[in-house]
């Protein structure tokens, strides 16, 4: 077994949108900046991440082949060094996905990361035929203090040395706050949230820099 895993968050880290709101944006182009406040919210800590998701949620008027176009489309937006970064890292670290995303959208972009799909935890939608009527509201996931939950999980069934957060937002914080073992990596090539950055042990604006900084970690 490997000896350290790296924990990553998916929206606007490993790809670079937020994709609930770009599928809500999609369709309801009058309320993006409506929404995008909610995310953002969310992501600095000051709207619950359960709050935010339910308030999205209420907006949304989404089909079964609006996600499944992005999920066609998902791997393009994959941010740039990702593929090759996690390749170099896979004789060392176990990898994870834990979004507060949508498993049907993630898997694809897990896959052509390297990512096995039984180490992404995310939501999943529910559907009324063709119809996207809400999400599995049981789900930890959508849930406050979600994530820190997944952790403490996985982190029971294994025994790493080393264990790192990667994320841009406040909820991928939370996990480090949980559990002083996590070394929490913030991500803010697409997003740099101040209250984030405020309380991050580490930040990185780069692919580059992240995959460098978990080579080097002893």
């Amino acid at each position: 077994m490997k000896n350290k895993c790296a924990i990553f968050d998916f929206d606007l880290t490993l790809v670079s949108i937020e994709t609930l709101d770009f599928l809500i944006a999609k369709n309801a182009v009058n309320q993006k900046d409506e929404i995008e406040k909610i995310t953002k919210a969310a992501m600095s800590g000051k709207m619950s991440f359960a709050d935010s998701l339910r308030t999205r949620f209420a907006h949304i008027k989404l089909t079964k082949s609006d996600v499944e176009n992005l999920k066609a489309e998902i791997c393009n937006y994959i941010t740039n060094g990702f593929i090759s970064g996690l390749d170099s890292l896979k004789n060392d670290f176990d990898f994870y996905i834990i979004s507060g995303g949508f498993l049907e959208i993630i898997y694809p972009a897990a896959d052509a990361l390297g990512i096995n799909r039984d180490n992404c935890f995310a939501n999943n939608f529910i559907y009324d035929g063709e119809r996207v009527v809400g999400f599995e509201e049981q789900n930890i996931l959508a849930q406050n203090g979600g994530k820190p939950k997944i952790v403490a999980q996985i982190l029971a069934k294994n025994s790493y040395q080393k264990v790192f957060m990667i994320g841009d937002g406040y909820t991928d914080l939370e996990v480090a706050k949980a559990n002083s073992s996590v070394i929490f990596c913030g991500f803010g090539e697409h997003a740099a949230r101040e209250a984030v950055i405020k309380e991050a042990q580490n930040f990185f604006y780069s692919v580059t820099d992240l995959i460098a900084f978990l080579q080097n970690s002893a």
